[in-house]
């Protein structure tokens, strides 16, 4: 598939450690035919492997933990057949949930993020857009998350 053709989408967590979500997140793959499906709340830490997690058939996992709490995160399951490059954009700005990953085949980034109004407030990730989309001037990008 061309990009413009691919399918992006994005849900709402409440946590993936359950097999109910991890079902329904692969149903919803199937059923849409998902290139890459951005998930918030994903309330993983760095004592949970990427690998015990109950990831569909053919998808990676890129994801970005709170670090502290037990609640947030985020992350992208992308099919395998997109090509893609995990990418870290570097800001000064903290308390950032936000996982980038750069399309190899085009000049396309996807970020997917989440913003909670307890851990980061509206006007810092706005900056945090502002200071990303200066430093890939030129470049297309895609934003999916709960800001």
């Amino acid at each position: 598939k061309q990009w413009y053709q691919r399918r992006v989408a994005i849900t709402a967590g409440g946590g993936l450690m359950g097999v109910g979500k991890s079902n329904e997140i692969t149903q919803l793959i199937k059923m849409h035919e998902m290139d890459i499906l951005s998930l918030n709340e994903t309330n993983l830490n760095d004592s949970i492997s990427t690998d015990t997690l109950n990831i569909p058939l053919g998808y990676d996992f890129v994801r970005k933990d709170r670090g502290v709490g037990s609640r947030g995160g985020c992350g992208l399951l992308i099919n395998r057949k997109c090509a893609y490059k995990h990418y870290d954009i570097k800001t000064k700005l903290e308390n950032i949930e936000a996982v980038w990953i750069k399309i190899k085949s085009s000049n396309i980034f996807v970020c997917g993020f989440y913003r909670s109004n307890n851990f980061c407030d509206v006007d810092k990730f706005l900056d945090y857009m502002s200071e990303c989309m200066s430093k890939l001037s030129n470049k297309k990008v895609i934003w999916i998350g709960d800001i």
